[in-house]
C-alpha cells in the first residue's frame, strides 16, 4: 500500500496543525521553578492493553523525551507493571502513594488523550448511584491537585463527546477553566466544553496517535508470517470490540461481520485477519478478542479467518494495517492508524469520535453507525470502496 502521512491528509481548517516536539519544548520556559529535573507526569488509560491507549502514551513520550531530555517523566495510569515493561518510564495506578506523590512533585502535568468524557467510557459499571463513582472524576480531582501544587496543566487532545451526570460536568468545567492549556481531538468536543461552560480557548488537533510512525513493510510482513499469513495474498483487516449499549446485539454484529467475510472471500479472495486492539487481561467488554472469537463461530471458511494471536506494539500494528487490501474498523485508532498508511477502510461507528474523525479526513461516505451496521449496507459501501480503488 502507499504510505499517506495523516499529517497531509485533508484535516479542515478549524484544526491545528499535530502536536509536536517543539510544542513541548515551548513549555520548557514556562515550568514553575528552575529544576534541572523537571518532573513530568502523564495521566491516561495506560497499560490496559488498549492499543489506542498505548498509541497515544508511545508519541507523547516519544516527543517528550526528545523536548525534555533531562525530565523525570511519571505516569499514572490503569496498568503500571505494563507500561513499565513496555515504556520504562516510572508508573503508578491511580490509586497509590505513588500517584499522590507524583501529583505533588509534578512540574507539567499533561492529561494526555483520549476519551475523558463520554457515556460509555466514563463508569466502572455501576447503574445505580452513578454520580458517586469514582472512574472519570478523578482525573479532574488530580488535575485540579496538581494546579494548586504550582505544576503547569495541559489536557492534551482530549475526546469528550458527551456529558454523563452533573458531576462530571462540574468538575470538568472546575479543574479545565484552572488548566493552562486546553484542545480537543475534534470539533464535538470543542462544542460540549463550550456548552459546559468552558472559558479556556479550546483549540482542535489531531489524535496524538495521527503522528504515529510505523515499522517498515518488511517488519510488519514478518508479523504476518509468524501468523501464518501469507502478506501477498489479498488481505481483509477487521477490527471490532463488544460494545455495551441495551439496542446493541453484539452476537448479531458479530454474524454480520462474518457474512461479509464469507462474502469477500468468495468474491474476491485472500484472507481475513481479526487485529484486536484490546487485550484487557479480564473486561470482556474491553477485549476484542471475545469479539474476534465470536465472528469465528459464524464464519464458514474458517480455514482463512485468522485472529492475530501475538499482541504488536502502536508502530507494529500501524505496519499490519498498511498491509492490509481493505479493512472493516470499529475502534477509533484502528481507523486512525489505517488512515495514516493511506489503506482503503470502512468505518463503524460505535461512538461520535469515530464519526468525528471520519468526517474530518473527508471519508463520511466510508462510514456506517453501528445501528444502522446491516450486510447489505456494507456490501454496497465495499463494493464502492473497491471500485474507487481499482480505478
Amino acid at each position: 500500500m502507499v504510505d499517506i502521512p495523516i499529517r497531509s491528509l485533508p484535516f479542515p481548517e478549524e484544526y491545528d496543525p499535530p502536536v509536536t516536539t517543539a510544542y513541548w519544548r515551548e513549555w520548557q520556559d514556562k515550568l514553575p521553578g528552575k529544576r534541572a529535573r523537571p518532573v513530568v507526569v502523564l495521566h491516561g488509560g495506560y497499560g490496559k492493553r488498549n492499543l489506542g491507549d498505548e498509541a497515544i502514551l508511545h508519541v507523547l513520550l516519544a516527543q517528550i523525551r526528545e523536548a525534555l531530555p533531562e525530565a523525570r517523566i511519571v505516569a499514572l495510569c490503569h496498568g503500571p507493571q505494563e507500561v513499565q515493561r513496555q515504556s520504562g518510564i516510572e508508573a503508578y495506578h491511580f490509586a497509590s502513594l505513588g500517584a499522590l506523590r507524583a501529583i505533588l512533585a509534578a512540574d507539567l502535568y499533561i492529561i494526555g488523550g483520549g476519551g475523558i468524557i463520554n457515556r460509555i467510557n466514563i463508569y466502572s459499571g455501576w447503574q445505580r448511584g452513578r454520580a458517586l463513582d469514582p472512574k472519570g472524576k478523578f482525573l479532574f480531582l488530580a488535575a485540579a491537585l496538581a494546579k494548586a501544587h504550582g505544576a503547569r496543566v495541559i489536557f492534551q487532545a482530549i475526546g469528550a463527546t458527551s456529558l454523563p451526570d452533573p458531576v462530571v460536568g462540574w468538575l470538568a468545567r472546575w479543574a479545565m477553566n484552572r488548566a493552562d492549556a486546553v484542545s480537543v481531538r475534534d470539533p464535538l468536543s470543542r462544542q460540549v466544553l463550550q456548552e459546559l461552560g468552558l472559558r479556556q480557548e479550546i483549540r482542535v488537533v489531531p489524535d496524538p496517535a495521527a503522528t504515529l510512525e510505523a515499522v517498515a513493510p518488511s517488519v510488519a510482513q514478518a508479523i504476518l508470517r509468524r501468523e501464518g499469513i501469507d502478506p501477498d495474498e489479498r488481505l481483509v483487516g477487521l477490527n471490532f470490540r463488544p460494545v455495551v449499549e441495551q439496542d446493541i446485539d453484539n452476537s448479531e454484529t458479530a454474524r454480520t461481520v462474518a457474512h461479509l467475510v464469507d462474502w469477500m472471500i468468495e468474491s474476491y479472495g485472500g484472507r481475513a485477519c481479526f487485529l484486536p486492539f484490546g487485550r484487557h487481561p479480564h473486561k470482556t467488554v474491553e477485549d476484542d478478542v471475545s469479539m474476534a472469537r465470536k465472528v469465528e463461530t459464524y464464519v464458514r471458511h474458517r480455514d482463512r479467518f485468522h485472529i492475530l494471536q501475538h499482541p504488536c506494539t502502536p508502530p507494529e500494528m500501524k505496519g499490519v494495517l498498511g498491509e492490509m487490501d481493505i479493512c472493516l474498523l470499529e475502534r477509533l485508532h484502528a481507523a486512525i492508524l489505517a488512515a495514516g498508511m493511506g489503506t482503503p477502510f470502512l468505518a463503524i461507528s460505535y461512538e461520535d469520535k469515530v464519526a468525528q474523525f471520519m468526517r474530518s479526513i473527508g471519508l463520511d461516505d466510508h462510514l456506517i453507525p453501528l445501528r444502522e451496521f446491516t450486510f447489505d449496507r456494507a456490501r454496497e459501501k465495499i463494493q464502492n470502496l473497491i471500485a474507487k480503488v481499482q480505478r
